[in-house]
């Protein structure tokens, strides 16, 4: 079982201060071939974030980052994997 937590999305904007949610753990079903841009989906789907727009692909293995845009809004979207 892979579970997502500590999930963050922090809107994206120039001025003013930027919008922070804390979100529950994700819970997901462990697949030998399950990538980072489907874990991503995962979250996206469960919580209604809207579209993935870009993929970071950081080297830690345990680190999930994107953007994700919703309702013309941005958002960057944050999480910690690890397994259980």
């Amino acid at each position: 079982m892979l579970v997502i937590s500590k999930i963050q999305t922090k809107e994206l904007k120039a001025l003013g201060q930027a919008e922070i949610k804390d979100w529950d753990e994700l819970a997901i079903p462990e697949s030998d071939f399950i990538s980072k841009k489907d874990l991503v989906k995962a979250v996206i789907e469960a919580y209604d974030l809207g579209d993935l727009q870009t993929l970071s692909h950081v080297s830690s293995p345990s680190v999930l980052k994107a953007t994700v845009e919703k309702e013309g809004q941005a958002y960057h979207l944050s999480a910690r994997i690890r397994e259980e």
